[in-house]
């Protein structure tokens, strides 16, 4: 993850706060747990911050909650799942696998990343571990062929966890081809569970193996981009490139 000198890169005037964030290992997510004196003169912050740094302060604190979070050991786990910050062209990504497989990848800006990895570790009882294994240098090395357009399908392991109903609706995803786009409804009708839209537009937004598993080609049935975890604009960008490439 990259390191910020927020002390250094932010206006003298805010030298006590910019320190203050520096000491907190785990920032609180809460503004108002932040020594303020008043909503306006956080708001001035806020805006000298994206200023300084090219970040939102939300952003800053989303990632150094998360790098804390990958860094912490709870002795009562005795399983461990691989971590690694991977860089791609539309930013850094965490990839996360168990033994069996990819379980997590997704832009470290993304904000429900903090809450999937909380939902990982207790679900597999498992320590984050950073180490570059064969999976990892697999997972970088066909993000990187995808990026250049010379890669459409991906051969890398996966671990799939969620109910079964989310596994199902994340395989028909699997099922959109590369360089093509789907909705909700045809998504639904694939599967034969038209009544079930809103569930299976709920079961995407869950999807925590981003690219690979390509909630990115679920458009709106009017051809709008519509949500998605990694931000509308990485959106576009992947369908583009899909597009240029296929």
């Amino acid at each position: 993850m990259q390191i910020w000198d927020i002390v250094s890169a932010l206006p003298s005037q805010w030298k006590t706060i910019a320190d203050w964030l520096v000491t907190q290992n785990n920032p609180p997510k809460s503004y108002s747990l932040f020594p303020f004196n008043s909503e306006a003169e956080l708001l001035v912050f806020k805006k000298d911050f994206q200023k300084a740094i090219g970040i939102s302060l939300g952003k800053y604190v989303r990632l150094r909650r998360v790098d804390y979070l990958l860094h912490q050991i709870n002795e009562k786990f005795k399983q461990a799942l691989s971590a690694n910050y991977i860089e791609t062209p539309l930013g850094e990504m965490l990839a996360i696998f168990s033994e069996k497989g990819l379980c997590l990848l997704e832009f470290c800006d993304r904000k429900m990343l903090e809450s999937e990895l909380l939902a990982l570790q207790k679900n597999l009882k498992a320590n984050f571990i950073f180490q570059t294994t064969e999976q990892s240098i697999q997972l970088t090395q066909e993000l990187s062929e995808y990026f250049a357009g010379e890669r459409k399908n991906f051969s890398i392991p996966l671990d799939i966890i969620g109910t079964e109903f989310q596994k199902s609706v994340w395989q028909a995803l699997l099922n959109i081809p590369y360089g093509s786009t789907s909705s909700y409804k045809l998504q639904a009708e694939s599967m034969g569970k038209l009544s079930a839209i809103r569930a299976i537009a709920a079961a995407n937004g869950r999807n925590q193996i981003s690219i690979i598993i390509p909630c990115h080609r679920v458009i709106g049935s009017d051809g709008d981009l519509v949500g998605y975890g990694g931000g509308v604009d990485r959106k576009r960008a992947l369908l583009k490139l899909e597009k240029t490439f296929n």
